[in-house]
């Protein structure tokens, strides 16, 4: 027989569940919420997931279970008897977020295929919160002023987080002259002589404005004499990079975006991999394109025509080549805003600016601008950008093959997996023309570090990546943009941390395997003297920031390793043992060792 219909008025024990809001599919949600929760310990207690061997034998099944059913009695008790409907979905989605930021941080490395099947997990899960909006999102109430509070407090923590961080690299002495050692010097330089030079980066005095042409970097020199010291740049360059987060709050304003909505850009900002997971490789002038470009597309937007030029002008001062971006930006004002003269007048800044900063990179020193890293392109002996231009237009094909290759494809992950590849999302086509900056800069180069996420070559990129997905989220409305906006903050998060957390557990290392010899090493370099000249360890380098006339070892002209340096002092750091053999060699018997602290060795010209 079949089942009997209840009587007329009389509930069924499902009807009187749905009314706690506890229908089968939610029961189910608690359920998987509290096997989450019963991971969440398990990671935490037992975190080393990739050795199962190792993991299973630790796991208590007792207590896994334990918490599962206490988890789950806990969650439908509660809303059962609150008649609360968003706890088990709050419950679900924070749980799901949880296991996949903790399964992040124990692979004990950075993954971009692994966070992106974390990622696929974490979009089921938001597909059901979204859909019917169980999260009740709809009727959460954010104020503006309560994102900018957010904000600020964004940009506290993140300076000062990462500012301590990356220079706990500097106080254990693992940064080196390529790149921290140059820019130490050169900063310091410039405080005595307001010119950028150093004898490091090309081993003879130059300025490092024949290498880059960043007259930005003066912007910071005010606070140099104040602080002294290379650790200030760490500083300045985690606040930098920071400062973005306001930019995409006032963004946000522009566009009409509710309070809760612009915290959640705030948030996928300070989270998106490539920027903070940068900063720990040294200092460098391209860690300030992101701020500029993001400010400058609020005054594009808001028609600042003043303020509008002089964030164009500020991002051409960090570096020759972000010309590129503003020949960018420039087109997709003309094309996609309609406003042809402002366009018009940005691109003719970009192009005059390029030539000009090309011609002083060239007087000022002996290579030029940096198009070898193109040399993929080069045919027939012709060099520069024409000849580039010129192959790619020809052999486009070629193009292609460069640029899409097995080791450039976790690159494209890490850059647009963390917003769901929303630029591509966008209904005007005109849009797409922000992301070609990824073609020149990262994808058609094979010097690898243009297309490692680790290094500097990201922040330009980055900055167009975002306000790309901002304008397209500005387009979606509903359970898409819920979709688009959760996903992508999981997604961030495990990829942020994936890339981070190994980072900050080095640097530390680095700081114990110092511990009690960093402060010898400290004084012997302060015995040195400034006005010698001295010959160091790439390690030990950006710590003699203060002698002018200072060499390193490997240099950069590796063909000068064979002759003899003539200089008053040699400084060995004997935790590398082949360079500081190298380096005795390279001394012969004209040294003598007068001194010895740590790991550092002082030798002085007879």
């Amino acid at each position: 027989m079949g089942k009997q219909p209840a009587a007329p008025g009389k509930k069924s024990f499902l009807d009187t569940l749905s009314e706690k809001h506890l229908s089968l599919e939610r029961i189910a949600a608690a359920l998987m919420s509290s096997v989450l929760l019963a991971y969440v310990f398990q990671l935490l207690s037992h975190g080393n997931f990739t050795d199962l061997g190792s993991y299973y034998n630790s796991i208590s099944f007792g207590v896994f279970f334990v918490i599962m059913i206490l988890g789950f009695a806990a969650l439908v008790g509660l809303t059962y008897f609150l008649k609360q409907r968003y706890i088990i979905p709050w419950v679900l989605m924070l749980s799901t977020l949880a296991v996949s930021v903790l399964l992040s941080a124990n692979l004990k490395e950075s993954n971009a295929y692994f966070c992106v099947g974390v990622g696929i997990a974490d979009l089921i899960v938001v597909l059901w919160v979204a859909a019917g909006d169980k999260l009740g999102l709809t009727g959460l109430r954010i104020s503006r002023r309560i994102a900018l509070i957010a904000a600020g407090v964004l940009f506290v923590v993140t300076t000062f987080v990462f500012g301590y961080f990356t220079s706990m690299k500097y106080q254990s002495y693992s940064n080196f002259t390529f790149d921290f050692g140059i820019f130490a010097q050169m900063y310091e330089r410039m405080a005595t002589s307001f010119a950028p030079n150093t004898t490091v980066e090309r081993s003879y005095m130059m300025s490092h404005f024949g290498v880059h042409f960043s007259p930005i970097f003066y912007l910071f020199l005010p606070g140099y004499y104040i602080f002294r010291s290379p650790i200030y740049l760490f500083y300045v360059q985690s606040m930098s990079v920071a400062a973005g987060v306001f930019a995409v709050w006032l963004i946000c304003g522009k566009l009409g975006f509710s309070g809760k909505l612009t915290l959640a850009l705030e948030l996928i900002y300070a989270f998106y991999p490539c920027l903070f997971n940068g900063t720990f490789y040294d200092f460098h002038e391209n860690k300030f394109l992101t701020t500029i470009i993001l400010f400058l597309f609020y005054f594009i937007i808001s028609k600042n025509t003043v303020w509008e030029f002089v964030f164009a002008l500020l991002l051409l001062s960090v570096k020759e080549d972000a010309a590129i971006y503003l020949i960018v930006i420039a087109l997709f004002v003309m094309i996609n805003r309609r406003e042809v003269y402002r366009g018009l007048i940005m691109l003719g800044m970009a192009i005059v600016y390029f030539l000009i900063a090309q011609q002083i990179v060239a007087a000022s020193g002996e290579e030029g601008v940096m198009i070898s890293r193109l040399g993929d392109y080069f045919v027939n002996g012709e060099r520069g950008f024409f000849s580039v231009i010129k192959a790619v237009f020809f052999d486009f094909g070629f193009l292609l093959k460069q640029m899409f290759t097995a080791e450039k494809l976790p690159f494209l992950l890490w850059m647009l997996a963390p917003v769901l590849f929303a630029p591509f999302l966008t209904k005007k086509i005109s849009s797409l023309i922000l992301l070609f900056p990824i073609i020149p800069i990262n994808l058609m180069q094979s010097w690898q570090y243009q297309y490692n996420i680790d290094y500097q070559y990201t922040y330009g990129v980055a900055a167009l990546i975002i306000i790309s997905t901002i304008f397209v989220i500005a387009g979606l409305k509903g359970g898409r943009k819920r979709v688009l906006v959760l996903t992508s903050l999981c997604l961030c998060a495990v990829m942020a941390v994936s890339l981070v957390y190994p980072k900050i557990n080095n640097v530390r290392s680095y700081m114990q395997n110092t511990e009690g010899s960093r402060q010898q090493v400290d004084e012997l370099l302060d015995s040195v003297p400034t006005d010698a000249t001295v010959t160091a360890a790439h390690s030990l380098v950006p710590h003699l920031y203060k002698v002018e006339w200072l060499y390193t070892m490997p240099d950069y002209n590796t063909k000068n390793r064979d002759k003899p340096i003539d200089t008053d002092y040699f400084v060995i750091d004997t935790r590398y043992s082949e360079l500081a053999g190298e380096m005795k060699t390279v001394m012969g018997d004209q040294y003598n060792l007068i001194k010895t602290a740590g790991f550092a060795e002082l030798y002085q010209h007879k």
